[in-house]
């Protein structure tokens, strides 16, 4: 039996090895000691679907894992946090997704990933019997999972609308220089779409954030959120435009903030919060996020997050 279902996400999935601090290699042949090395779940629909079941609602990730370790590691870790997993596919042709993430004592990132089986998911092995039961589609990798770039992920959000359903995007950073042809099939099908600063001035040619809105906006897009790190995040949708700047927290790992940031985002959205109160927890989230290591592993709760965001309201 299918069950119904808020948030489905797609796209990218990984097993992340943080390693900290890591400020100079070893030389070759040699051997170093760590003082941390963890293993976390990594990715940018992954993560999200984790943070969106931790604050109450329910999601599925559909997609290919390995039968692999890091496979295995993976399934454990949505299922443990509640999202369900019926409509992921495990494969011996390839392996899961993983990244060995090097953190200096600065919090800078050094990351060395294998693709896996986000490279091999494809339009066939999304189950539409899963994605019909749920009220929001969300696609977390564009340009990096390449059988879904372009035209495919046109089709899907095409007949996910068709069905009713709301779309999003969280675009990723584009190693090949395509950037925009990954994504603007989708866009006119498209409720909501997530960028990085950085990555939306690749994506649409624009440098300012208003500018940068506007271009997703000029394509029908309801909901342009532009994710500014340090300063903070624009929102706009063809009525409102909200501007709010980031919580001061000491950090810690910034890995999978922004991805845990959507989490937050989908959830006010579908939930009926104002575009502001989404802002403010999709914030928060990302706040919490970055004082632990691991992308999901600073929000518990939903009480937590409404409880940080009364504790420090508007301002960092």
């Amino acid at each position: 039996m299918i069950m119904q279902f808020d948030l489905v996400t797609v796209g990218v999935v990984c097993a992340d090895v943080m390693v900290k601090p890591v400020d100079s290699f070893p030389v070759k042949g040699t051997l170093s000691l760590v003082p941390q090395l963890e293993m976390h779940l990594g990715g940018l629909a992954g993560v999200t679907a984790v943070v969106f079941s931790k604050l109450g609602g329910k999601s599925a990730f559909i997609g290919q894992l390995g039968e692999d370790h890091f496979g295995d590691f993976i399934l454990n870790a949505l299922t443990s946090a509640g999202v369900n997993v019926q409509g992921v596919k495990r494969t011996r042709e390839y392996n899961s997704s993983a990244t060995v993430v090097l953190i200096n004592s600065t919090g800078e990132r050094t990351f060395l990933h294998h693709v896996g089986t986000n490279a091999s998911v494809s339009e066939e092995d999304l189950d539409f019997s899963i994605i019909s039961s749920s009220k929001i589609l969300h696609w977390g990798g564009s340009s990096i999972t390449p059988k879904l770039d372009g035209k495919p992920i046109g089709r899907v959000f095409e007949r996910a609308q068709a069905m009713g359903i709301k779309t999003s995007i969280d675009t990723c950073y584009d190693g090949k220089g395509v950037w925009l042809p990954h994504i603007e099939p989708a866009l006119e099908n498209t409720s909501i779409v997530f960028s990085s600063l950085e990555e939306a001035r690749c994506y649409t040619g624009k440098y300012e954030p208003s500018d940068i809105a506007d271009f997703y906006l000029s394509y029908g897009v309801e909901i342009a959120v532009i994710k500014m790190g340090e300063q903070g995040v624009l929102v706009r949708s063809k009525d409102e435009t909200i501007y709010l700047p980031a919580y001061f927290v000491s950090v810690v790992d910034t890995t999978g903030a922004g991805d845990a940031f959507c989490g937050g985002f989908l959830y006010g959205y579908l939930s009926g919060y104002s575009l502001k109160m989404c802002a403010q927890m999709a914030n928060a989230v990302g706040a919490l996020t970055v004082q632990v290591m691991g992308g999901s592993n600073g929000v518990h709760s939903l009480e937590q997050v409404m409880n940080f965001i009364n504790e420090h309201g508007d301002n960092p």
